[in-house]
């Protein structure tokens, strides 16, 4: 029987361009095909250099996860492949033609049932999503979306505007009542036009004086 899985993958950045969203459809093979939901998850993803490493978990809330499968859709080959088959004694099953080596299944349990997948040796042919499915509960997790040899998308640096500081001017109100300035204003004045008039007649006094010499040598120079 096949049960149709729908998968998106969406950017995990909202600020990231770059990133288009991308729907799987998957078909899984299982004798309890009918009770698998159709599930439309976001996984996270993950940008792993060539050759690079990840480490994979699926949590559990209660002990009745007992056994866990883990598996992955390749995007270039477009095709759904069983990696390793794990339980919660510790035992592990890899799938057909899979180096075991690269795949290592394990579990803990505490007060959560947890399965880890540790994958090496990632290449770039292998970006696709990664997940678990959990036999007794037919749960299956949002799980990874691996990206080998990709580099991550750059993300568009906020610009902030600045505002420019508005100057104070702290200026003293005049302590002077209103109407004293022209009180202090006005004598001024008046003793700068009487130094004017007097500096004036003196100088006329002065640009008279030797006329007024000269007449008197006139005047007595006959009688001799």
């Amino acid at each position: 029987h096949f049960k149709q899985l729908n998968y998106i993958v969406k950017p995990k950045n909202k600020n990231v361009h770059n990133e288009k969203s991308r729907t799987y459809d998957f078909f899984f093979v299982s004798p309890k095909a009918s009770a698998l939901p159709t599930l439309q998850a976001t996984p996270s993803i993950l940008y792993t250099k060539i050759n690079g490493s990840e480490v994979l978990t699926c949590e559990c809330k209660d002990h009745s996860c007992q056994e866990v499968f883990w598996y992955r859709y390749l995007e270039r080959t477009k095709t759904l492949q069983f990696l390793v088959y794990v339980n919660s004694a510790g035992r592990e099953k890899h799938g057909d033609d899979l180096n075991g080596t690269r795949f290592k299944g394990s579990v803990s349990s505490g007060q959560k049932v947890v399965y880890t997948l540790r994958i090496t040796g990632l290449q770039e042919d292998e970006i696709g999503i990664y997940s678990c499915m959990f036999k007794a509960k037919n749960l299956m997790p949002v799980g990874y979306y691996i990206m080998p040899g990709v580099n991550p998308p750059t993300v568009q640096p906020l610009t902030v505007k600045t505002k420019k500081p508005v100057k104070i001017c702290n200026c003293k109100p005049s302590s002077s009542p209103k109407g004293c300035e022209q009180l202090v204003l006005w004598p001024g004045i008046g003793a700068l036009l009487l130094l004017a008039i007097t500096l004036a007649g003196t100088l006329y006094y002065f640009s008279r004086l030797p006329k007024k010499c000269r007449h008197r040598f006139t005047k007595t120079n006959p009688l001799r």
